[in-house]
């Protein structure tokens, strides 16, 4: 288990806790691992959850079926990724599938050993919980984001959105996003092909510059110099 500590230290859920504290509750709660080859199923759409799943290694692809019988992406979890936080809480079931899209190892930890821990972890509980919470709250927020920038219209406009949100209002200056071209694509409501297509006409039209998940918007484009509510009158 030693192995898994530094993932163990990037998840929100142990934020401020030590060592030995993450080792402490990880010993002392309800835990199981689990390896998933490529393609296998971890959660099924339709079906209820209970666990909290950390990703230890590997990578997930959260997917939901339209209507129509078309395949939408969700979500794409790596290396230190949490799945399941949200639902394990609810009565809801998970409107999603997740698959495995190469071998993955997930620890999963019952939301019971969270909510009604044993006696040793009750120092613990407290700042566990106080995570779970501000762990949920930012995936509230990351989708009311996510929403908003996928309803703005053209592709443009939402790599622009979705670039000020991390430029903090310095145009001119590089800065890194937290997704690969895939993750961003996802994010966009768009394909991969389409995304580096747009991306290369906004950066020969001088609105960006880029390499990789390093960006730059351009101080001519006045994008990041102004208020929000303003922002789409620079898009068009």
């Amino acid at each position: 288990m030693n192995s898994n500590i530094e993932t163990l230290r990037r998840v929100k859920l142990f934020c401020g806790l030590s060592d030995t504290e993450i080792m402490t509750f990880i010993e002392n709660s309800d835990t199981k691992y689990f390896r998933y080859r490529r393609n296998e199923v971890v959660i099924l759409e339709g079906d209820e959850n209970t666990r909290i799943g950390i990703v230890l290694g590997g990578r997930l692809l959260a997917e939901r079926v339209t209507p129509d019988g078309d395949k939408v992406t969700a979500s794409v979890v790596t290396k230190g990724g949490v799945i399941g936080d949200i639902l394990s809480g609810s009565s809801t079931k998970s409107p999603v599938t997740v698959i495995a899209t190469e071998t993955v190892d997930i620890m999963f930890i019952t939301m019971s050993s969270i909510l009604n821990p044993s006696a040793i972890l009750a120092a613990i509980q407290p700042r566990i919980i106080k995570n779970l919470i501000l762990s949920i709250s930012d995936k509230y927020f990351e989708l009311e984001h996510r929403l908003s920038i996928v309803s703005a219209g053209t592709l443009r406009k939402r790599i622009m959105l979705y670039l000020c949100h991390y430029c903090s209002h310095n145009p001119g200056q590089y800065f890194s996003v937290p997704h690969s071209r895939e993750q961003q694509a996802i994010y966009l409501g768009c394909n991969r092909a389409a995304l580096s297509r747009e991306l290369a006409c906004m950066k020969r039209d001088g609105l960006i510059d880029y390499n990789m998940s390093d960006f730059k918007v351009s101080v001519d484009s006045g994008f990041c110099q102004v208020h929000p509510e303003q922002k789409q009158l620079y898009l068009g």
